[in-house]
């Protein structure tokens, strides 16, 4: 059984791994209009009604404490189309010690050693809800918030094409977080947020690879393997978050609006169930060449993993600046791990030799694959994220920027994550009308992926995301 299970777990593994092109392993942090255009450069300076995902503790300092605030985002994620080349993984095979050459291994096959593809546009719309309270005053100069967001830390279409691309054929994966939170603070110089995070994720997964195989005395090289999925599962954690304003009492204004912050975000398990089928391509040489199909039930599990951010904000006069740095502890997460049960095996096609292996024959065959030349989560480190965010606010309207160098977490030139570091650059603008009841905005961030040490070459340069993020927001 568990020679089968690790099929799987790489056939499905590699079609959850697009996730790891939004940024941050497989996360997407810029979840706002503000988290868009400060590229999430807004953790100790959080305000307003996001502040509920970004800092919760914020909830109950600063502008704005003491309304009611609800917002909606819509968010667009694009990425452009490219084209690439990679490593061919098809490397056919040999059978009885070398002495019978199969598929490209064969000299007069003449494969070549590298293969392209293309990876097509994607455009993925997805919508974000945040909602604060007005604080609410409690004894020995206390207050209270409470609030909620929905976000989507996770979510994309991919559509990737030729030699080099089956591995992202037809993917759709997507995760939905709700997250309500509350706020303690005293004297607006010290506060706390507390909140329970649940999140929903469901994919969808059409695509191939090709499998390393060795049996002993008989034959080895690779095969192709093709499969769809589907998968769904829920998640609980917790996040918390601390803001400690040391000089809110000082009558100097620059001073007075000096804080400091860290959040925590705890691990938050997926067990997602679903159902597999796969097509397996074997050739054996002289005792023949085939496919055979496979049904099992899923059982696929990933983590999003525990996550810090350390955050200083200083005002100079109507001038914000903050400095974020981010860790992420992706090496105690699990990244798509799996199991399943109620295999079957069918409809074996082939020549005849092939066919009079039996299917118990050829179901023991795929045991003796070689798992670890495609090991996709093997390796992961935990990642660093560097944020610098800037807002001016004028009387009616907010202008911000920001810059930010995020570390990828997956090791670099080896099949499997296609990530690379990122160097990313926000804008954003709000304005508030009908007497400061109604905010809307407009942000952007632009990551730029150096994929030249990546196992994926692009031939346009720098790998591309774009993010785009419309809101409105209503104060009362």
């Amino acid at each position: 059984m568990l020679k089968h299970k690790r099929v799987v777990g790489v056939i499905c593994g590699l079609a959850l791994s697009i996730e790891s092109m939004l940024g941050s392993g497989f996360r997407l942090t810029e979840q706002s209009l503000n988290g868009t255009a400060l590229n999430s450069a807004f953790v100790a300076g959080a305000y307003g009604a996001d502040s509920t995902y970004y800092n919760p503790a914020n909830m109950s300092l600063g502008r704005d404490s003491d309304k009611w605030e609800f917002e909606i985002d819509g968010q667009l994620l694009v990425i452009p189309g490219f084209g690439f080349d990679t490593e061919n993984r098809d490397k056919g095979g040999s059978a009885l010690g070398g002495a019978v050459l199969i598929g490209c291994a064969d000299p007069k096959k003449n494969c070549p050693a590298r293969v392209n593809g293309r990876a097509n546009w994607a455009f993925q719309p997805v919508p974000k809800f945040f909602l604060k309270s007005r604080a609410y005053e409690l004894p020995l100069g206390m207050k209270t918030n409470f609030g909620f967001s929905f976000t989507t830390p996770s979510g994309l279409s991919m559509d990737w094409d030729g030699a080099g691309g089956g591995f992202l054929d037809d993917v759709g994966i997507a995760m939905m977080e709700f997250n309500p939170v509350v706020s303690l603070a005293w004297k607006d110089i010290v506060s706390i947020g507390l909140g329970v995070r649940g999140i929903y994720s469901f994919g969808e997964f059409n695509n191939s690879l090709y499998v390393p195989y060795d049996v002993p005395n008989l034959s080895s090289g690779t095969s192709y393997v093709q499969q769809t999925s589907n998968a769904s599962g829920f998640g609980v954690g917790y996040n918390a978050a601390l803001t400690i304003k040391p000089f809110a009492t000082f009558s100097n204004e620059n001073l007075k609006s000096f804080s400091i912050a860290a959040t925590y975000r705890s691990k938050v398990s997926i067990d997602a169930k679903g159902k597999l089928q796969a097509v397996a391509g074997v050739d054996t040489g002289i005792l023949g060449k085939g496919t055979v199909d496979m049904n099992a039930d899923l059982v696929l599990m990933t983590d999003l993993p525990h996550i810090i951010n350390l955050a200083v904000s200083q005002d100079f006069g109507r001038n914000r600046i903050e400095f974020v740095w981010e860790y992420t502890f992706w090496s105690s997460a699990r990244i798509f791990e799996f199991g399943y049960a109620n295999q079957v095996f069918s409809n074996m096609q082939g020549d005849k030799n092939f066919i009079g292996l039996g299917l118990d024959y050829i179901s023991n065959m795929l045991g003796y694959a070689d798992y670890s030349a495609v090991a996709y989560g093997n390796g992961w480190k935990d990642s660093n994220a560097y944020r610098l965010g800037y807002t001016y606010f004028g009387e009616s309207y907010k202008i911000m920027g920001s810059i930010a160098y995020d570390e990828t977490p997956a090791p670099q030139g080896k099949f499997g994550i296609p990530d690379a570091n990122a160097y990313m650059f926000g804008l954003g603008f709000r304005k508030r009308f009908l007497d400061d009841r109604l905010d809307l905005g407009l942000a952007y961030s632009l990551a730029l992926k150096d994929n030249r040490k990546s196992f994926i070459a692009s031939h346009d340069g720098f790998g591309q995301l774009h993010l785009l993020t419309i809101g409105a927001k209503y104060l009362w």
